[in-house]
């Protein structure tokens, strides 16, 4: 298995938007409920800092989305979302595409990076993380409602670069 990176490409989009809408629909990882259309992912691919895909052997496995967690005098601490294709999960992708939107992050002038919403029962999230060297800084109890309805506590999770 050869893994490569590469900014992700106008003909990526549809395949990074099923990424993200099979996430939604799995229901237990990412906040949001509503599917994106076309032209509004590609939107918010466009006003992301950086947007890197993971290829396996040349094909599109996954990507990362990587911005600032917020504005103004907190800007200099990076957030990422990633998503790695249902037919490619389970291949030990998570590690080389955190470590790499680690080093990207440093690069572009971030100070550290933080996740605001690790939900409790995504282990595999939690430890891939934590080898990464992210320590969680808070807890929200019930602070994610999982697709089921029922309520998990989600982690604040941060990594200082120094």
């Amino acid at each position: 298995m050869h893994i490569t990176f590469r900014d992700y490409k106008k003909e990526d989009i549809t395949l990074l938007k099923n990424i993200w809408n099979d996430i939604l629909n799995d229901g237990v990882a990412f906040p949001g409920e509503d599917h994106y259309e076309e032209s509004e992912f590609e939107k918010m691919l466009e006003e992301q800092s950086a947007v890197t895909c993971i290829l396996v052997d040349s094909e599109v496995a996954g990507y990362y989305i990587l911005h600032p967690n917020n504005i103004g005098r907190c800007s200099h601490v990076a957030n990422a979302s990633y998503g790695i294709s249902k037919l490619y999960r389970g291949r030990k992708l998570a590690d080389p595409l955190v470590k790499k939107s680690i080093e990207q992050a440093r690069e572009l002038g971030f100070r550290g990076m933080q996740f605001n919403a690790v939900v409790s029962s995504n282990s595999a999230a939690i430890h891939t993380y934590q080898k990464a060297g992210f320590k969680t800084v808070g807890t929200i109890p019930e602070g994610f409602r999982l697709k089921n309805g029922l309520y998990s506590d989600m982690h604040i999770m941060y990594l200082h670069f120094s």
